[in-house]
């Protein structure tokens, strides 16, 4: 999104303003390109180390140079491609985000074998849609007609920053024919950008408001200190109510849960360079796609699972942040190259967190098919005689014949339920004979049994020696129990053999005790919104802090749910009767990855308009 398009569809008078503001201004000398280094630092928290190598600015417009037809650059080398994405609601929705958490939205992972992983049902999706703009029970919040809604919106800006209702137009003749008393807008900006460079707010946990009067207090003793005027003057209402307007903005940030700490303190060095925006633009508080308030969007998405400032990336934003504060005098298209920064930023974390979280899936998912294959032999082998010769052949051969079915075809495949059939045949064949029904299906399904065993092993890189070796203790225990067996007859009356072998298998099976509910119970039980790709802050034990962690695979068989750092590695797994109960204790919660700027914006609009 280019300040090419916002200027063009300004109204007549605002670009009157700006020109007339802008022939006003002594420009500074033009800047060189500024290219933005980012260090190599190990996360302490991760224990990975970030590297960027390649400048993020190469070329930013001087306040001398036209915008139209300058698109920002980045390096000739990148092979990053880039698009400004507002991350931004409709203007329209903003006044429905009031102190709700907003939408939270699943970023998918490539890596989804079979039903382990859990994609978000569709359906699912379309009905979070709905629930996401519901009413939240405001009078003053209804959304049902757009342009009633906008209009507004716009309204309540326009009374709050030029004064309430029918005295807005004596306020202003007030201030018109007392202006010696008021320093002029052009002094003011001045000003700000003189304490651009220099005032450093850092957040402090629990606070929730910013000192608006200590910060004007500043404003006045710095532009007393400029010489250009005296501290008779004050500032003049407009000026005022923006300032106290954008502090709010802020302020609802600071109250903003799902940003941490670390990031509201990049944040907080915004309010400069947005108060001075907002003195520029008129209409930047309705324009969506204003790249000052993707900025502050991007930075809070991209830092979304920071927890701390020791970290490259972190420092890196840092940067950006920095060089808008030099850079940034008058010239909106300062925020344009940030934003273009900040975007290859998110494409180079996207992609290397990304590769990272792939492997990650990958080992887990190898885990989980072991603790499968495990699953089933006990199930299978619960109380049941396994002779010392056969069990290479059940506890290693078979086993890793199951592995790699599981991880070829997934468990409710056609290739995994055959091994699985055969094994519970291998086990039931080598038990005591109790009945001349089962000898005689022993005597006539043994050679049968056998070859069918040694098929499925050949498919296997297993030795031939080794399976040799396999097939003939099977045979011998086959052998051994026939000719010692009470029931043993010289002919075999195959009449006997009225049931299938399944049928008596089943009959023979002992179940193992239930432990609690089964997995798919308890997957049931977890809230809709949670889902693979969102983030959240756990509890990770009593006197440790909370993780922001990233929730990347559901294990269904097991009803487990692993959690990874922002790098794309393993953090933590939860039961899912666990993370139920904490997120119902509040010792867990959602992070929501919603616009910061619209979600203020809508809890500032609903205050000034009850």
């Amino acid at each position: 999104m280019s300040s090419d398009s916002d200027t063009q569809n300004k109204p007549k008078d605002t670009e009157k303003s700006a020109n007339d503001t802008a022939d006003r201004t002594e420009h500074s000398p033009p800047h060189q390109p500024t290219p933005v280094k980012a260090s190599s630092s190990t996360d302490t928290g991760a224990g990975t180390t970030d590297e960027i190598a390649e400048p993020l600015l190469v070329e930013r417009p001087t306040p001398d140079e036209p915008t139209a037809n300058k698109p920002v650059l980045v390096d000739a080398d990148s092979r990053v491609a880039f698009d400004a994405a507002t991350i931004s609601l409709d203007i329209t929705q903003v006044a429905a985000d009031l102190s709700e958490p907003g939408t939270v939205e699943a970023q998918n992972t490539p890596f989804k074998p079979h039903e382990v992983l859990a994609p978000p049902p569709p359906e699912d999706i379309a009905e979070d849609s709905d629930t996401d703009t519901a009413d939240t029970g405001t009078a003053d919040t209804d959304t049902s007609n757009t342009g009633t809604e906008k209009d507004k919106i716009t309204r309540a800006i326009k009374n709050f920053i030029n004064g309430e209702g029918d005295d807005t137009q004596s306020a202003t003749t007030k201030q018109s024919s007392a202006a010696r008393q008021f320093h002029d807008r052009r002094d003011v900006i001045k000003a700000l950008t003189t304490l651009q460079t220099t005032h450093k707010p850092r957040y402090i946990p629990g606070e929730t408001q910013i000192r608006t009067d200590d910060f004007k207090h500043a404003l006045l003793n710095s532009m007393a200190k400029m010489g250009n005027t005296n501290l008779s003057k004050s500032l003049n209402a407009i000026d005022g109510r923006t300032i106290d307007f954008v502090e709010m903005l802020f302020g609802a940030f600071l109250r903003d849960d799902n940003i941490s700490v670390a990031l509201k303190s990049l944040l907080l060095e915004l309010q400069i360079p947005l108060i001075k925006v907002a003195m520029l633009d008129q209409m930047f508080f309705q324009n969506i796609n204003h790249p000052a308030r993707n900025m502050l969007d991007t930075i809070a998405h991209l830092g979304i699972g920071i927890e701390d400032s020791e970290n490259t990336l972190f420092k890196t934003m840092q940067l950006i942040v920095d060089q808008l504060q030099t850079t940034f005098e008058q010239n909106l298209n300062s925020f344009n190259t940030s934003l273009t920064a900040l975007n290859r930023l998110t494409a180079i974390e996207k992609d290397k967190t990304g590769q990272q979280e792939e492997v990650t899936q990958k080992a887990i998912f190898k885990e989980h098919a072991r603790q499968i294959v495990l699953n089933e032999l006990q199930r299978h082998t619960y109380k049941k005689i396994i002779q010392k010769d056969l069990k290479p052949l059940i506890l290693k051969q078979w086993s890793a014949l199951m592995f790699q079915r599981f991880i070829k075809y997934g468990k409710e495949s056609s290739q995994w339920n055959e091994i699985v059939t055969l094994l519970k045949h291998i086990i039931y064949s080598v038990q005591p004979i109790t009945s001349s029904e089962q000898w005689v299906l022993l005597s006539n399904d043994s050679d049968i049994l056998i070859s069918d065993v040694s098929a499925q092993l050949n498919t296997t890189r297993l030795s031939p020696g080794s399976i040799d070796a396999s097939l003939t203790a099977l045979r011998e225990i086959h052998a051994r129990l026939l000719e010692t067996s009470e029931f043993f007859q010289e002919t075999p009356d195959y009449r006997l053999a009225e049931k299938s072998l399944d049928e008596m298998m089943l009959e023979s099976e002992e179940e193992i005790p239930d432990t609690g509910d089964p997995p798919h119970i308890q997957i049931s039980r977890l809230p809709r919104n949670v889902k693979q790709g969102v983030w959240f802050e756990i509890y990770n034990g009593e006197d440790k802090a909370l993780r922001r962690v990233k929730l990347s695979v559901i294990l269904f068989d097991e009803a487990k749910l692993i959690f990874v750092d922002r790098h794309g590695n393993k953090v933590i797994e939860k039961l899912a009767d666990e993370f139920v109960e904490e997120l119902n204790k509040e010792q867990s919660k959602i992070i929501a990855d919603h616009s910061i700027f619209n979600h203020a914006l809508g809890q500032v609009i609903n205050s000034i308009i009850r």
